[in-house]
């Protein structure tokens, strides 16, 4: 059988890499990011940004001793941002189109937003209706509540919100309008998500006040911030799908390096730890206001039962789908409940995990918002298994291919360039042993 061993350090950060780009806009002048990632998300987010006025320039390793190819951000400041003539482009990427609206929504001018066809099916009204209540004018061009959609900006009124969704993005989206608006803007969410918003507001002098673990509040900014430098870390939400492989296959020893391990992102580790997975988290130290450890996985464990529910969810909701591939091939009993937030991702993921697991074997029987999935200690395999043109379904599906009896046909693999264009051959690097 098949094992994983090896080292590997997973791209930059995805969540991280789209907050360097954007907070640039913040500041005047030139910002440096290394390790951004490659995502096609990520791209779009660059994308949109030049039509804004920021410019990007690529720099290669030289002699200076840095590893990492560095991105050299220009911004001409938030007053120096102007109208976009083209619709903002944002892709499959919602935290493109939902945290530019924030960024937008203070200025003087119309900009349209839109997005591929997976984007479009995804609900915009839990930014924009908060944007709206601030001042900005709000007009759905197709679709209430959906891109396309256009953003009137306007003088900002701040304004306190109590979201009833914990959602990072509609945070960061609330938050930056508010660095643009006349008075106090509070955030406070229903429970606490990943705060990279709020550490890298910190760390490149964002002026904030931490009001308590799920409550941010800021002022206009009346000034520019100084030009920053962000290194970014590795993304746990790629590295997840090494961490399930390994924990699940035999003679298998992995070693995924500078993961962040943000206390909102941590779920895939919590949970292989929960089910008895032999799961290290050492050499835990701080890179640009994130916490960040090296991770080392064996696979020595048989894997037994866990629970997720709503207080645990948000800590990791994008790990689902390769979490729940571990489930199936555990000795135990795997629910999960909560969770229909999973239904408007870039697919309806509770109804995609289901068809697909059961399609290879897997004992899971579905409900309104979640799973119960009673594990065989493996799975059989010998089934196609649909992305829906889902980057996370997709990887999900190669681990699954993995780790079956029978051959896993997944149907389009070209959707993960979206979160991770070289997972496959980092994945047959750890195999070639």
């Amino acid at each position: 059988m098949v094992s994983l061993k090896g080292t590997l350090q997973v791209p930059g950060d995805k969540s991280i890499s789209h907050r360097a780009l954007i907070f640039a806009a913040l500041s005047r002048g030139v910002c440096k990011v290394y390790g951004l990632s490659p995502a096609f998300d990520c791209i779009s987010s660059a994308d949109c940004l030049k039509q804004l006025g920021l410019k990007f320039e690529r720099r290669s390793p030289s002699g200076n001793g840095l590893r990492e190819t560095v991105f050299l951000v220009t911004s001409p400041g938030l007053d120096g941002l102007h109208r976009s003539d083209a619709p903002l482009f944002a892709g499959n990427s919602g935290t493109t189109i939902r945290l530019i609206s924030g960024l937008v929504a203070g200025h003087p001018f119309k900009t349209v937003f839109d997005g591929d066809d997976s984007l479009r099916a995804r609900p915009m009204s839990r930014v924009l209706r908060h944007l709206g209540e601030m001042g900005a004018s709000i007009h759905y061009l197709q679709r209430e509540n959906y891109a396309p959609f256009e953003i009137e900006g306007a003088m900002l009124t701040g304004k306190s919100f109590d979201l009833d969704v914990a959602s990072a993005q509609v945070q960061t989206a609330i938050l930056l309008a508010g660095l643009q608006a006349d008075g106090t803007t509070r955030v406070k969410l229903p429970t606490a998500v990943r705060d990279h918003t709020a550490r890298m507001f910190k760390h490149i002098g964002v002026p904030m006040e931490q009001v308590s673990e799920n409550e941010i509040s800021v002022k206009r900014l009346d000034e520019p911030i100084e030009p920053f430098t962000v290194n970014i870390p590795a993304d746990i939400s790629s590295a997840a799908f090494f961490m399930v492989a390994a924990g699940c296959l035999p003679g298998s020893n992995v070693l995924l390096n500078n993961v962040v391990i943000n206390p909102g992102r941590d779920l895939v580790i919590s949970v292989l730890q929960d089910m008895g997975a032999d799961i290290e988290v050492g050499n835990q130290r701080e890179r640009s206001g994130e916490l960040i450890a090296d991770i080392s996985v064996r696979g020595d464990r048989t894997l037994g039962s866990v629970s997720i529910d709503g207080t645990r969810l948000a800590a990791g909701i994008d790990e689902i789908p390769i979490i729940a591939i571990a489930a199936a091939m555990s000795h135990g009993t795997f629910k999960l409940t909560d969770a229909s937030e999973l239904r408007v991702k870039e697919s309806d993921r509770l109804a995609a995990i289901v068809g697909n697991l059961r399609a290879c074997g897997a004992a899971i029987e579905e409900s309104d918002d979640g799973f119960v999935i009673e594990g065989k200690g493996g799975l059989k395999g010998g089934a196609e298994w649909k992305s829906y043109d889902d980057h996370r379904m997709a990887m999900s599906g190669i681990i699954a291919g993995l780790l079956a009896e029978q051959i896993v046909r997944v149907d389009n693999e070209s959707c993960i360039a979206v979160s991770y264009p070289d997972f496959i051959n980092d994945l047959r690097r750890l195999t070639a042993v």
